[in-house]
């Protein structure tokens, strides 16, 4: 039996959740993923400073959540920004043009160019500044506010207390990458702070973070989380959240192959070229592409038809040639 959890009376259908990532979990893979299985998926994060500065994609990235209304997943847009009233502001435009369950406020992005904005993980150097503003989303949301962050920025911080404060503000779920900013996305996850975290809390905590198929039953056991958001294990392989599903309902792992990741690859091709410009569709494929046909023996000379791909019918030649040699696999 598969256990079902709760962020405030929102009930989701399993524990597994589609984490935010730039330049990957858009309309097209937020879609696939739903297909096999996760209970929550997050958009890309949104950038605060573009909606309220009236960027045309941006916007559209916003009006895009409408068609997860198709998708059995629940929705979470993914606010970040550094200046407060540039976030409420945001916040007003999505409320009138969006569709989606929940709002989450990034507080855990550690790559530099968000870093330089004094947002993402640098969110907890201003912690009574973040405390303020989250109070104030919460006000004007009119859907729940979840808070995803990481353990500290150059060091652990106290998170016991941390947690605390952000349940003051009435957030209703904290999802937990538990590394600081410095570790980046290399070190060990401290999965023993998300324990404490849990342990008390209040509220669900969601834990993130090296998290896979392999390892999952045991990262629930370690953290004692509510859930588990599942990021770079997804990109090329959205299967994970079905694997997981399966394992925890005592089912047997249905197989992976080399064609069954082309059938879902194709798939996500065209479904990137319906929602997208096709020369923003073209250039993001390139790598999810060869992310999908990591680990199996491909052909230098088919790798190099996958970098200079144009337009979507050289991803599906490619994709075609590729299934008529393994198609006895």
């Amino acid at each position: 039996m598969v256990k079902k959890f709760k962020i405030a009376s929102t009930e989701l259908d399993n524990r597994y959740i589609l984490a935010p990532l730039a330049g990957y979990t858009d309309c097209a893979m937020r879609k696939i993923c739903s297909s096999f299985s996760s209970a929550l998926n997050y958009t890309e994060m949104i950038s605060a400073e573009a909606l309220f500065y009236n960027s045309k994609d941006t916007i559209k990235e916003i009006k895009d959540t409408y068609i997860d209304k198709e998708n059995r997943s629940r929705l979470a847009i993914q606010l970040f920004g550094g200046n407060s009233e540039h976030i409420i502001e945001a916040l007003k435009i999505v409320k009138n043009i969006g569709h989606y369950d929940f709002i989450d406020f990034n507080c855990g992005c550690p790559v530099n160019k968000v870093i330089k904005q004094k947002a993402g993980s640098f969110w907890l150097k201003r912690q009574d500044e973040l405390f303020h503003l989250l109070k104030e989303m919460v006000k004007i949301s009119d859907k729940p506010v979840i808070l995803k962050t990481r353990i500290g920025f150059s060091s652990i911080i106290d998170m016991n207390h941390f947690v605390k404060e952000v349940e003051k503000c009435n957030v209703s779920a904290i999802a937990i990458h538990g590394r600081t900013r410095e570790e980046f996305f290399s070190s060990k996850v401290h999965y023993d702070v998300i324990k404490e975290c849990k342990k008390n809390a209040s509220i669900p905590i969601i834990a993130n973070g090296g998290i896979n198929e392999d390892n999952f039953l045991d990262v629930f056991k370690q953290t004692d989380a509510d859930a588990l958001m599942i990021g770079q294990r997804a990109v090329g392989y959205p299967k994970v959240f079905q694997d997981m599903v399966d394992i925890e309902s005592g089912k047997r792992k249905e197989e992976t192959t080399l064609l069954s990741q082309l059938k879902t690859l194709k798939k996500h091709v065209q479904l990137m070229y319906m929602y997208k410009d096709e020369k923003v569709a073209s250039c993001q494929l390139r790598s999810i592409s060869l992310k999908y046909l990591k680990g199996y023996k491909i052909d230098n000379e088919i790798k190099k038809r996958i970098i200079s791909a144009k337009k979507e019918e050289d991803y599906l030649d490619v994709i075609s040639s590729l299934m008529s040699l393994n198609k006895h696999i």
